[in-house]
């Protein structure tokens, strides 16, 4: 008897998993007759597909930070990090089997979730409703199809040819799952492609609109949107015309990226401000998971004097690149950073994104990392920040564990966005400089990359922008800002790892160690800081390209490794 791949859901818990919700109330068979009750059932058919939006993160990946040189865990190497990934273990091994279980999920709703009337007093809205739910299982294939190829995309370890994802589209047994080899990277592509088009045939909404109809009410919000669509075609294409896969041309994704903010915002670039980001009603977020509420993000990276455990640590190595007020980077000399007092006139992100010592706007806690000070090491626990510094993006003032300040309030609205304007307008610059220059326009494009990056720096508080002007002319130089505001404006998020391996940076730079600041407190209670490492860092060639799970490997009678990880 042929034994089909009918498996329960892999629920990725990462933090804030509790949805304000029950949107995403999960039906998931686990028996043959348990399996045939749902599809008979039309309230639990049209419920089956919403497990597969468990596996979208709904927190950001702080922790693939460890493996870049932009900050490090207060609990100690990463070995990874420190030492080289293996095949048997990678940063995104976990990646392969989540997304390839969502697939299966999927997959078994695209057999057996389209057959019955979904609503049989109302033929309409029954029609409407089945039309969404495909447009949305397409849009989610399409989704872990992508998560795939953007972490495991790699040359063959037998040929060199580079090679993507096993595409698998329909319900299969175990046996012929094993032999299902990995398509050309082109193919992998094209079969993203085909699946994002089929999802903008069948979902009709930009943006799910206000008010509680039920088809494209607000409680559909983080659910597949042609915004959504729009933004991983444009993200698709980037990672797709960069020199690590280098399959398409810097043009088709320029043209990609201008088409998603031309079909979104009609050629307009405006960023709307960060807010405290717990803003749920963000319209920069162009698609997220549903929100929490809870505290587990500021319990987990509050600074040590705010009771959190401060487990994120921000680089030196990121904190030198936030430029100054006037977006100068420090090292130019018409900067007006001062290493004396290293903090002032730095632009916005960096009050946002970070604590650093002496900070004191947040809850109007004195951050105090120098020798002797409660937030150093040997203050107020023994383990404390490795570098001088804690994360700060993403958590909310709101929250309170100090009962000495008042009334404990240990909850706020979490919300983290996968795809935001900002990081389209990031896309698009990114593409537009490298195929038209700085200022370039391809045909009736209304803006450049430089406009792109302006609107960027303009929201971060770099006002007067004297050196993007200063930069114009000067290609690499461009090139290499918009790469510095990319791992800026997508700190701790986790991106910064993908976009080192995409450019394929030099191998010496990828092995730069991971540097700290030592800060003495002085007499007249001004402070010295002293650079110092804090861990080492080991890149080799193989490293552009994540290895596949090599169980997986073992277990497949057709997937060949990616290149220097047989």
């Amino acid at each position: 008897m042929r034994k089909y791949i009918i498996i329960p859901l892999l629920v990725i818990t990462l933090g804030l998993s509790f949805s304000c919700t029950n949107e995403f109330d999960q039906i998931v068979p686990n028996t043959r007759n348990e399996f045939e009750d749902v599809f008979r059932d039309i309230s639990s058919t049209s419920t089956f597909l919403n497990p597969a939006y468990s596996g979208v993160r709904n927190t950001p990946w702080v922790s693939l930070e460890y493996h870049t040189n932009n900050a490090v865990s207060i609990n100690g190497v990463q070995r990874q990090a420190a030492s080289g990934s293996t095949a048997e273990s990678s940063p995104v091994s976990g990646q392969w089997g989540a997304s390839m279980n969502q697939i299966f999920k999927i997959n078994e709703y695209f057999k057996y979730g389209f057959d019955i009337t979904y609503d049989p007093l109302n033929a309409e809205r029954g029609e409407a409703l089945k039309r969404r739910f495909r447009g949305e299982a397409f849009g989610l294939r399409a989704y872990y199809k992508w998560l795939l190829l953007k972490n495991f995309a790699g040359p063959s370890a037998t040929d060199g040819t580079m090679l993507g994802i096993p595409i698998i589209d329909e319900l299969l047994t175990f046996e012929e799952v094993n032999n299902v080899s990995r398509s050309t990277y082109m193919e992998s592509y094209e079969s993203i492609k085909k699946d994002l088009d089929s999802a903008y045939r069948y979902i009709d909404v930009f943006r799910y609109n206000d008010g509680n109809d039920d088809i494209n009410g607000e409680q559909n919000v983080s659910r597949i949107s042609r915004e959504m669509i729009w933004a991983l075609r444009a993200r698709l294409d980037l990672f797709s015309a960069s020199p690590a896969y280098n399959q398409i041309s810097w043009d088709q994704a320029a043209q990609t990226a201008y088409a998603a903010i031309e079909a979104i915002d009609g050629s307009i670039l405006e960023l709307q401000d960060y807010g405290d980001f717990n803003n749920s009603d963000n319209i920069d977020h162009l698609w997220r998971r549903s929100y929490s509420n809870n505290g587990n993000l500021e319990r987990a990276h509050y600074p040590i004097s705010m009771y959190g455990r401060g487990e994120a640590n921000p680089s030196q190595n990121l904190i030198d690149a936030f430029p100054d007020i006037n977006g100068y980077p420090i090292s130019h000399p018409s900067s007006i950073y001062n290493a004396v007092t290293p903090y002032d006139n730095r632009e916005g992100r960096f009050e946002r994104f970070v604590f650093y010592n002496g900070q004191n706007d947040f809850r109007n806690v004195f951050i105090e990392v120098f020798d002797g000070g409660k937030d150093a090491n040997g203050g107020l626990r023994k383990k404390s920040t490795r570098t001088g510094y804690y994360m700060k993006k993403y958590l909310s003032s709101k929250v309170n564990f100090d009962r000495d300040q008042g009334t404990e309030v240990g909850n706020d609205i979490k919300v983290y966005p996968i795809f935001t304007r900002a990081g389209l307008y990031l896309d698009f610059a990114e593409a537009a400089v490298e195929a038209y220059g700085v200022n370039g326009q391809a045909g009736s494009m209304a803006f450049s990359a430089k406009d792109a990056l302006e609107e960027i720096r303009e929201r971060a508080g770099i006002t007067n922008d004297l050196y993007l002007d200063e930069a114009d002319d000067i290609l690499t130089t461009y090139k290499a800002l918009i790469k510095n505001e990319r791992r800026i404006e997508f700190a701790f998020e986790g991106e910064y790892y993908y976009d080192v391996r995409r450019w394929m940076l030099p191998v010496d730079e990828l092995s730069q160690p991971v540097m700290g600041t030592h800060v003495t407190k002085n007499p007249d209670d001004s402070f010295t800081y002293e650079n110092k490492e804090v861990e080492s860092r080991v890149f080799t060639d193989r490293m552009y390209y994540n290895p596949i799970p090599r169980n997986e490997v073992l277990k497949s009678n057709a997937l060949i490794q990616n290149a220097g990880w047989e």
